[in-house]
């Protein structure tokens, strides 16, 4: 340290000093980055950001349950009835909302009497009849319960993981609608589950197997 005067020395002892004590919070911080960051195998992606999971209200007046109330008032009217369809809906919905208690309306034939018959059935098990006066031309296709196997509140998850939970995050306040019959091209029990924005005339439409739970987009925005 030839030349250099006391006063230089203790500002180059400063400057190393200061420099060291950078070097020792650079390396810590990185240690410590380290220690928190989870390790990936080499040439591995990042894994994404799963979707989420939607569960529609859960609730006991699903279609299948109150179906037994509904079916006592149409043996009441025919012996012979046999169900052709049911249908529900959940007007001015949300995520939040949607599976709510609502009203399910049922469909029943009698190949005999060749008349049609409605029954409502409220959520608190009120029920209300019409029957349908003129006669059936064309019978329509009766539901084989054995194959109704998918309940309207798995229908509904389904369409709300296929998209109808996006389609109400995007819409709130729109009407989602679940009707159930036989589909005639394969005859096969099918759930229509059908999302309506009216503002914005947008729609998600799905169908869901009653038997093994395959769904299927048919329209979307």
């Amino acid at each position: 340290m030839m030349g250099l005067t006391r006063r230089d020395v203790m500002i180059l002892f400063a400057i190393w000093g200061a420099v060291a004590a950078l070097l020792v919070v650079a390396l810590f911080t990185l240690w410590k980055a380290a220690r928190s960051t989870p390790l990936t195998v080499a040439g591995e992606a990042a894994a994404p950001t799963p979707l989420p999971t939607y569960t529609p209200v859960a609730v006991e007046q699903t279609a299948r349950h109150m179906y037994t109330v509904a079916e006592m008032a149409a043996r009441g009217w025919r012996p012979d009835a046999q169900l052709v369809s049911c249908r529900g809906s959940w007007e001015q919905t949300a995520v939040n909302l949607i599976g709510r208690p609502i009203e399910w309306i049922y469909r029943f034939y009698s190949p005999q009497w060749r008349r049609l018959y409605f029954v409502r059935v409220e959520p608190g098990g009120e029920v209300h009849t019409i029957q349908h006066i003129p006669p059936v031309t064309q019978p329509p296709l009766p539901l084989p319960l054995e194959d109704w196997r998918v309940d309207s509140s798995a229908a509904l998850a389904s369409w709300l993981n296929a998209g109808g939970g996006h389609f109400l995050g995007a819409h709130p306040g729109s009407t989602v609608t679940a009707q159930l019959n036989m589909r005639v091209q394969d005859l096969q029990p099918l759930w229509t589950v059908a999302g309506y924005a009216d503002r914005e005339d947008a729609f998600f439409v799905t169908t869901v197997d009653a038997r093994t739970g395959e769904t299927t987009v048919l329209a979307q925005p």
